[in-house]
Order: C-alpha cells, then structure tokens, then sequence
C-alpha cells in the first residue's frame, strides 16, 4: 500500500483513536501528521511492509509523537513548579487532568515496552485488538491467517505479556 493511500483510508481512523489515547485534539492532529511525515521519511520500508504491519507502525509512530509533544508539556508544567498564573499574574490552581494524564502516560510508556519484548507475529495481532478494536476475523483477514490462529496469538502474547510483567 503506498503511503498516500493509507492517510486517505487511515487518517480518520488514527485522530478518533488518538484523540480517545490524548484526550486532546490539538495533541491528536499533530501527532497523526507527524506520523505521516515520517511515513514519507521511511516510505520505500513502510510501502514493502505488509498492509497490517504499516498500519500498526502508522498507529504506533502516531502514539509516540503524541507521548513526546505531552512529555514536553509535562516538562514545562515541572519546571513551572505546577503553577499557572493567569493574566493579572495571580496564582491558579494546577489542572489535576494533568496528573492524570503523567499517570496514564507512565502506564502506556509501560505498556509498550511490555509489547516491544514480543516478536511481530504476536505484537500486531495485540495492536490491532486493542488500539484498533479489531476482532480475531478481522485481524486475520487484515494478516491472512485462520481467525483460529489470531486467537491463539492472542492468547500466547497476552500470557507473554503477563510473565514479562511479573519477572
């Protein structure tokens, strides 16, 4: 699949996923245009992938761009000391949405190291479930394998997973 076609078939899809991931669309938009950026960056790897593999690397470089832009911002509300100030120059109260989001950054920063331990035959089968809530049939038509082995897969990573995070 060239890279044009997948931002005409993906691009809706990533900013809704994103956007559900970021909680913020500016953070969305950006990071699924700087996915296609790099896309064209890598493209003659990427339009050698097959189409499943491409997707999951769009999705995934999408993620990532999106965990940098909210690390920076983390970084900047650190060095602020947490406090903002409005335009009269008095204190305001800290957004607590930002604590949530530190939380939920260090669990998907966790998640993804745990899918970095798997190989591709395990990891896109996971990535396609979850990130792209995709069902056993679907992801095994998008990577031409028996629904049966998807499931199997599945299972297989998810034990995988699980033993990783325990040792």
């Amino acid at each position: 699949m060239r890279i044009e076609e997948a931002f005409k078939e993906y691009r809706e899809s990533m900013l809704r996923a994103m956007l559900s991931f970021s909680g913020d669309e500016e953070a969305a938009e950006d990071g699924v245009s700087h996915a296609f950026t790099q896309a064209l960056v890598h493209r003659s790897m990427l339009e050698a992938m097959p189409e499943p593999a491409m997707k999951a690397w769009l999705y995934a470089a999408a993620r990532n761009a999106i965990v940098d832009i909210k690390r920076k911002e983390t970084r900047f509300s650190h060095f602020t000391g947490f406090t903002k100030f409005n335009e009269t120059g008095d204190e305001e109260i800290a957004d607590p949405r930002q604590e949530d989001f530190t939380v939920k950054l260090v669990a998907q920063q966790f998640v993804e190291q745990l899918l970095e331990t798997l190989d591709d035959s395990l990891r896109i089968p996971i990535e396609l479930k979850y990130y792209e809530t995709m069902n056993a049939t679907e992801i095994g038509e998008a990577m031409n394998l028996p629904a049966a082995t998807v499931r199997t897969r599945l299972r297989t990573a998810m034990l995988r997973l699980r033993e990783e995070q325990n040792s």
